[in-house]
């Protein structure tokens, strides 16, 4: 418990040992919940995996394993799967909407190209977007909607059937491990997705897959999002130096070039790109603010039990970057996506 606090060489050992139990994604995965779980102080640890301990002594290593596996989806600090980060992720994701946003460029995309009956896999879907803007406007489609999070498909499944969208499924999927056939879609999209697994290259080659022959890819990146560089001075305060890019580096992909290149390098071709600029509104409640304002590096500063420190460092710093309109809202201007478009 005290090395896992300084160092990441628990989490290796974790990813080691689970890797002969369990498929590579997945151990991943798990020995990253596990080393959080550790990172916690050592009375939140024992209270929160104490009650699971005398049933995991009677179960096999595998088995136990994804009892505490789904014992930390449950409360993870932080993350996606967490109903109050959930929310906060849905209301970023709603920016998209702007009309120079990326749904709809995806939507204009697919129109360009689906036929009748066809099926189109969202990945990385959040809270079910683009794919159910795609499903309203495309009622003769079918549409599948994917994410690695519970919290999220769950969000997804009541926006469609709050919608009465019916040619909408939902389907917990990891972009990097997707649970499809060979060839079995037509049309895959990812709104902001492959900015974020490890490893890029075995998502893009999952998609590859799961495309039938003549199928297309489309795809949205960031390029640039001033909303990082308050995040840069947050974390300059609460580590007291330079920070590291975040873990949750959306602007991985910005290199230009570097995304079409791993495309072609994927299988695709004729690969297209556009961009896009469109401003983010993250309305007049403070706390609100700083919740979406920090999300990429939420986990770390729970971490770090940094709260205090992060959100007066986020209200010193977010006047650089960002302005107030006459409603009192937050904005963020110069938001800049690329579309990226393919055929396998």
């Amino acid at each position: 418990h005290g090395a896992s606090r300084d160092n990441e060489f628990p989490s290796l050992w974790l990813r080691g040992r689970l890797c002969d139990i369990l498929p590579r994604d997945q151990a991943h995965m798990v020995a990253g919940r596990l080393t959080l779980a550790l990172w916690a102080c050592s009375s939140t640890a024992h209270a929160f995996l104490a009650p699971a301990g005398p049933a995991l002594l009677g179960m096999g290593t595998r088995t136990a394993v994804r009892r505490v596996h789904l014992r930390m989806a449950a409360k993870p600090a932080g993350s996606f799967d967490d109903p109050e980060m959930a929310a906060v992720y849905s209301t970023l994701a709603a920016q998209h909407t702007h009309p120079l946003g990326p749904w709809l460029a995806i939507l204009s995309e697919v129109q360009k190209v689906a036929g009748p009956g066809q099926t189109l896999l969202d990945i990385a879907s959040g809270p079910g977007q683009p794919a159910l803007t795609i499903a309203k406007a495309m009622p003769g489609m079918r549409v599948v909607s994917t994410d690695s999070s519970a919290a999220m498909t769950s969000k997804a499944a009541d926006s469609a059937k709050a919608a009465g969208v019916g040619n909408m499924e939902v389907k917990v999927a990891d972009m990097v491990s997707l649970p499809f056939e060979d060839a079995s879609v037509d049309i895959l999209t990812c709104c902001y997705g492959y900015m974020f697994p490890e490893d890029k290259a075995r998502a893009l080659a999952e998609s590859y897959r799961v495309l039938r022959p003549g199928g297309t890819l489309i795809a949205t990146t960031w390029d640039a999002t001033p909303m990082l560089k308050v995040v840069r001075d947050v974390m300059a305060e609460v580590l007291g130096k330079e920070p590291p890019a975040p873990a949750i580096n959306p602007l991985s992909l910005s290199e230009p070039g570097l995304f079409e290149g791993m495309l072609s390098d994927a299988g695709f071709k004729e690969v297209r790109i556009q961009t896009s600029t469109y401003p983010f509104n993250f309305g007049v409640d403070k706390g609100f603010q700083y919740k979406i304002g920090t999300l990429v590096v939420r986990d770390k500063i729970l971490e770090l039990n940094a709260e205090a420190v992060a959100e007066k460092a986020y209200f010193a710093n977010v006047g650089k970057y960002a302005t107030t309109n006459k409603d009192g809202a937050l904005i963020y201007e110069g938001n800049t996506f690329k579309l990226s478009v393919g055929t396998k």
